[in-house]
């Protein structure tokens, strides 16, 4: 069997840190494309369901709910609140569209950090010194 030949320390701390380069360009790639494929819904929202009661029944109503106020009102100013109408209606899917794409987008977001944690790691461990020194 062939002896496997060690990378020299420097060699192996540069190639990891590229391959963490390539992986954070390539999940703020993905990031720009589902920001470029529709209407993403405001970080920290939400959909709500209320239940209205009429003259002939009870109803179900959505929402989209954001912490902070980003929905245009009629009137000027800004929204927590934008009315979605019932289950199925054109802007209830919409929202739960544009709520999907801000759930991968959070979720690419985090991988992005725990990478970014890791390049982190590893530039602390370039600071060490080496078994040899």
């Amino acid at each position: 069997m062939p002896a496997v030949k060690k990378k020299p320390k420097s060699q192996d701390l540069i190639e990891r840190a590229s391959n963490l380069q390539s992986l954070i360009a390539q999940l703020e790639k993905e990031i720009q494309q589902i920001f470029d494929s529709g209407q993403v819904a405001p970080e920290n929202s939400w959909i709500v369901r209320y239940q209205v009661k009429g003259k002939y029944g009870v109803y179900w109503y959505y929402k989209l709910q954001a912490e902070l106020p980003v929905f245009d009102k009629r009137e000027l100013g800004k929204s927590r609140y934008k009315h979605l109408g019932r289950a199925g209606s054109p802007a209830y899917n919409d929202a739960v569209t544009a709520m999907i794409r801000r759930t991968k987008i959070d979720a690419l977001h985090r991988m992005v950090n725990t990478i970014k944690q890791g390049w982190i790691d590893l530039y602390e461990e370039t600071e060490k010194p080496s078994k040899n020194s």
